[in-house]
């Protein structure tokens, strides 16, 4: 017998019986879709009438639901049974539970599938994987198995595979039921199931009360970011800013400090949405820094607060007291005294109760009862579900009436669209469709996917049959496209870039120059850099003008990683139009990396005798931030191609690469990942860098370039790379 198909036929026995060893219950109803409750043995038997009451609560609701149980040893035999009952025709399932013991997925070999997350995987395995569910709701991902955890042992090491589909479009929604370490989670998850059927089982609930937070350093503070999501959330949810209803919004400026407030708004029973937007951590909701005024007690106040932690820091990494003060007295210049306070028992008492005033914790969050229906934690590791404690947790496994929460298990990016699709829970989309449609390769449901508010919009269609029964079905959403509602409208687009209409180019520019909602013309300018054709550099070169300040911060972004010369005058003329949107600010000093030096200057000056009211410091400081971002850049390359820089110089300069795809460099990338002589590992790596020029003008050289390179690569770890970010490129 051949070797292949034998281990072929002992792996399918051998899954078989792992299927066979499960308990499914079967749904009690028929339904045009169902839904998966998998849950370890334990877990079921210890609180099995509230997982029944929950199962008996979503079916009410139409949503046939199996009960899966098993002492779950491995990630591979639930993806399997998922994918089957997925594949079922007659009633495909549309989403999955994941609740108590299962196996968490670690994602290596990924990072393009997040959001932000770059680091080095020689790390520590727990902290450069990413925990991920994507390995259980997207079946397009292929993996590789490396090892199971030594001492977590519930972590499970996969490697996303070179012939995988390379983006992220999940077949089902997923979401985890996971107590935290703080009480009998047997106890806990039982109660949070009877929450869940208490809270489904009132009288229908309507969106009328959103609520929305903002820490500090987040989004840089922008106030023009601020208002401008304002401004879009009356788009998706109009309904919600008429008279009766509850809209507020909180900065962390409002009152010093937000923590008292936030706490209070949270536990409002009325309150239906919750955005957190802030940083954070797995354990803690950054909210307020030191308290912004301009009055001198205070400012000296916050300088002796800063100088305290900081010496104290030192004394602990090493230096002596004297060491600490003098070194901190020198930098700025104060009085010694305000640097030996820091020794004072009572300061530091004094300053151990003021910093725990400025944020969110855990403890915190067990302490009172949040009744948000659904909360966003728009931060870093909030939904950490691996970890003993989470924040997203804390707020789900409580008495209050929230029953599902979306937060990140590693760090997330600032610059993205966190109320994508989000006006879609008014018309009665399930939580878990939603965050279907908004994954990154981090973002996780805690909670109950299948809760959805009452539909309170123009929506007249059911919305959770238009995204599972006629997903592919390119007529029915053709027709939505004209639909009132911006976010069924937005919906349509995506819909149709996911079943490729070959049309969609020419829809999303007509769609963009004639719509007048800002929520529809996002959606249009982010699937056309997708596309990436003549109809997205006329696109790009508006959308740096538009009314919404996110349509402007996207543009710099996509005009920086496009490269393309033709869009450099509209590069340009941001810089001279758009100065006080700190975002894009932002953007466009990253922006001076990306595009050629010379011909950036020169438009620069060009424009500059066309606005002769522009201060002349303002485009000196532009022209010096080229030089600057250029003199960066090349010294990177050199590093590169030079042969006497440190392994791990280049491997940094080469990494560099991913957040700053830069067009000019292709060429140098290619020659050295092309050449025999240089080292194998940085070969790789720079293979592995071209992958991140998915936005390129030149997108198809490099595609070339990496087919040349597996043609003639003798290295089989640099074919199997080169493939990789072709493939990645080529999606």
């Amino acid at each position: 017998m051949n070797k292949k198909f034998f281990l072929v036929v002992v792996s399918f026995i051998l899954l078989s019986d792992i299927l066979l060893a499960q308990k499914i219950i079967t749904p009690t109803v028929k339904s045009k879709t169902t839904f998966a409750i998998v849950i370890d043995e334990t877990s079921l038997d210890k609180a099995r009438d509230a997982v029944y009451a929950y199962r008996d609560i979503i079916e009410k609701d139409r949503l046939g639901t199996y009960i899966i149980s098993d002492n779950w040893k491995s990630p591979d035999a639930i993806r399997e049974l998922l994918i089957r009952l997925h594949s079922d025709r007659k009633s495909p399932l549309e989403g999955v539970v994941l609740i108590g013991d299962i196996p968490i997925p670690m994602i290596r070999d990924a990072q393009h599938l997040t959001s932000a997350f770059k680091m080095n995987q020689s790390r520590n395995w727990q902290e450069s994987s990413v925990a991920s569910d994507r390995f259980y709701d997207d079946f397009g991902l292929k993996f590789d198995f490396i090892k199971q955890d030594s001492v977590k042992t519930f972590m499970y090491y996969y490697s996303l595979r070179a012939d995988s589909k390379q983006s992220i479009c999940s077949d089902i929604y997923s979401a985890r039921i996971k107590p935290i370490e703080r009480a009998d989670k047997y106890v806990q998850l039982a109660a949070y199931l009877k929450k869940v059927v208490a809270e489904r089982s009132t009288v229908p609930n309507t969106i009328d009360n959103l609520t929305m937070a903002r820490g500090h350093g987040y989004n840089s503070e922008s106030k023009v970011a601020w208002s401008s999501e304002q401004i879009a959330l009356k788009e998706q949810f109009p309904e919600l800013f008429n008279a009766g209803n509850w809209v507020r919004f909180m900065d962390f400026e409002t009152s010093w400090p937000m923590k008292s407030v936030w706490l209070t708004e949270v536990q409002r029973p009325e309150l239906d949405i919750m955005l957190f937007h802030h940083h954070g951590s797995n354990d803690m909701q950054y909210i307020n820094g030191y308290k912004n005024a301009s009055d001198p007690q205070t400012s000296v106040e916050n300088i002796k607060l800063y100088l305290r932690s900081k010496i104290r820091s030192a004394v602990k990494r090493g230096k002596s007291r004297e060491e600490a003060v003098e070194s901190y007295q020198k930098y700025l210049d104060v009085p010694r005294s305000w640097c030996e306070d820091a020794f004072d028992p009572e300061k530091r008492e004094a300053d151990s109760l003021y910093n725990l005033n400025l944020d969110i914790y855990v403890d915190d969050v067990l302490k009172i009862k949040p009744n948000a229906r659904f909360v966003m934690f728009d931060a870093c590791y909030n939904g950490s579900f691996y970890e003993d404690e989470y924040i997203a947790g804390a707020y789900i496994f409580n008495d209050g009436k929230t029953v599902i929460v979306q937060g990140n298990t590693v760090n997330a990016i600032q610059d993205k669209w966190p109320d994508e699709f989000l006006g879609l829970l008014n018309a009665g989309l399930r939580v878990g469709l939603w965050g279907k449609q908004v994954h990154f390769l981090e973002t996780h449901l805690i909670g109950d996917p299948t809760y959805r508010f009452t539909n309170h919009s123009t929506v007249t269609f059911d919305i959770n049959e238009a995204l599972t029964i006629y997903a592919k079905d390119k007529n029915y959403w053709l027709k939505l496209t004209g639909h009132p509602h911006v976010d069924v409208r937005a919906m349509a687009l995506r819909v149709l870039y996911n079943i490729h209409y070959d049309k969609l180019s020419d829809l999303l520019r007509n769609t963009y120059f004639a719509s007048p909602s800002a929520v529809v013309r996002l959606e249009a300018v982010r699937l056309s850099v997708l596309i990436n054709d003549s109809n997205t550099i006329r696109m790009l070169d508006a959308a740096i003008s538009d009314s919404y300040e996110l349509v402007r911060r996207f543009a710099i972004e996509y005009i920086a990683k496009n490269g393309s010369d033709k869009l450099i005058p509209a590069f340009v003329r941001s810089l001279f139009t758009d100065y006080t949107s700190e975002r894009v600010r932002f953007k466009q000093q990253n922006g001076f990396y990306f595009l050629p030096a010379g011909l950036l200057k020169q438009e620069i000056n060009i424009q500059a005798t066309e606005h002769p009211y522009f201060p002349a410091e303002k485009v000196d400081d532009m022209l010096k931030g080229v030089d600057q971002a250029t003199k960066s850049m090349n010294e990177e390359m050199e590093t590169v191609m030079d042969t006497v820089s440190t392994l791990k110089k280049k491997q940094s300069s080469i990494s560099r690469y991913r957040n700053f795809p830069v067009v000019y460099a292709i060429d140098s990338l290619l020659a050295f990942a092309a050449d025999p002589s240089c080292d194998t590992g940085l070969r790789v790596q720079a293979v592995e860098a071209l992958g991140w020029y998915v936005y390129s003008c030149r997108k198809a050289d490099v595609i070339e370039g990496l087919q040349r390179i597996i043609v003639s690569a003798g290295n089989e770890q640099l074919k199997y790379e080169a493939g990789k970010s072709l493939k990645r490129l080529l999606d």
